[in-house]
């Protein structure tokens, strides 16, 4: 879950990059408000992108069950899964 959050910021601060670089883009878009400077956006746009970096790149994955091994008397018979 952490890992799709991650790319939603990613993809939020990439998008407010784009904004704040490219002026007839900005001027395109209409629910920024006009107080708003460019810097900021792109403050915010690059913070967003490394945040999201961050969760969507280290972010739990599937993790594989651990095994450990049933015993009957001093032999190993078999392995037994813990875990997910």
């Amino acid at each position: 879950m952490a890992k799709i959050v991650g790319w939603i910021i990613l993809i939020i601060g990439l998008i407010l990059l784009v904004i704040s670089s490219i002026p007839p883009v900005r001027s395109a878009v209409s629910f920024i408000p006009a107080q708003i400077t460019n810097l900021y956006l792109m403050i915010a746009g690059a913070i967003l992108a490394i945040l999201g970096a961050v969760m969507a790149f280290t972010g739990t994955g599937s993790q594989k069950a651990a095994e450990v091994p049933i015993y009957h008397g001093k032999d190993i018979v078999g392995f037994r899964r813990v875990g997910k």
